[in-house]
């Protein structure tokens, strides 16, 4: 499958880097939600036929399906005014009305624009325990924004908890303009409710939470590891050449193996200094994982270790859903 050309803008002199303070240390993030990655313009990419990728490096991403008949959006991004950028692009490609909006996950940064694509029509479609970890965990998660808001000057006021108007236990497919998209549940992987976007005969996947292209993702929802790691490796064994990640670029196959390696390694380095009686600030200041130090939001490593000893020390997730 010959795919569209991606623009190769991630040269030296085009690259803008804009720190709203001076990037944070494994040690400084504070989980209140502030980006400390580069600020990467956004990039948008049609990855087969009516079919686009809006890649965010600093925040989190989003595709959409344009089709005759109207348009399916995946992910609604992180506050109301993003969300109307978001509407603003997918304009500028259709005037189609959005038919569909499916929520892969309930993390506030995929699903606090909801009320625009609400407004403008959107039948808006999740996993019964997304819908149910977004009433759960609302409180949290604007708690978890709070920094973010701060930065972008946006009113946390102007978010609003929009539920899906349709759940699911199992599989669904939805077919919009002659086009067959399959929203797939496999069980929680990173979260409660995980939800791929599968397109069989674009051979792409939208991943969600669970992959994301050379991305550490947080394990504070996740109630098995071993499940999430599983998850990554049948998705990667699948017909499919594009997988579209919540975070970071388009990814392959070895890329989605590659996040299995990582969790896998980070688990087995977790579960090896518990072992030893490590404390949590032990292994925040000594089990670095630096082999990942490159990784995008590896600043974030102090919570990672953090919610992870949770669970290990305790049984149950640091976010856990009832």
């Amino acid at each position: 499958m010959k795919l569209p050309a991606v623009a190769l803008w991630a040269v030296a002199a085009g690259l803008t880097f804009a720190f709203p303070a001076p990037r944070a240390t494994a040690q400084q993030a504070t989980g209140d939600g502030a980006v400390y990655e580069k600020d990467i313009p956004i990039q948008v990419t049609e990855v087969a036929p009516g079919l686009f990728y809006q890649y965010h490096h600093a925040e989190s991403n989003n595709a959409f399906l344009v089709t005759d008949e109207g348009v399916l959006v995946i992910d609604s991004r992180q506050h109301p005014r993003r969300a109307e950028e978001l509407l603003a692009t997918i304009r500028k490609y259709t005037d189609k009305p959005i038919k569909w909006l499916v929520n892969t996950h309930a993390h506030g940064d995929h699903y606090f624009g909801n009320s625009v694509f609400k407004r403008e029509g959107a039948t808006i479609i999740a996993h019964r325990d997304t819908a149910g970890m977004m009433k759960a965990h609302y409180g949290l998660e604007m708690k978890r924004r709070m920094g973010y808001f701060k930065q972008q000057k946006y009113d946390p006021g102007e978010v609003k908890l929009v539920l899906p108007d349709v759940t699911f236990d199992s599989n669904v497919t939805l077919t919009l303009g002659g086009r067959t998209v399959e929203l797939l549940y496999m069980g929680p992987g990173q979260n409660p409710g995980d939800t791929q976007v599968y397109f069989p005969k674009e051979r792409v996947m939208f991943t969600g939470g669970p992959f994301s292209k050379n991305s550490w993702a947080n394990p504070s929802f996740t109630p098995s590891m071993s499940n999430w790691v599983d998850m990554l490796r049948k998705i990667a064994a699948m017909d499919v050449d594009i997988y579209l990640g919540g975070h970071g670029d388009i990814g392959n196959k070895q890329d989605v193996l590659h996040e299995a390696q990582m969790l896998s390694d980070f688990d087995a380095g977790m579960r090896a200094a518990v072992a030893k009686g490590m404390s949590k600030d032990e292994i925040i200041k000594n089990v670095r994982f630096e082999q990942y130090k490159d990784v995008r939001n590896y600043y974030r490593m102090n919570l990672f270790i953090s919610s992870y000893y949770h669970f290990l020390t305790t049984g149950r997730p640091e976010n856990a859903y009832p």
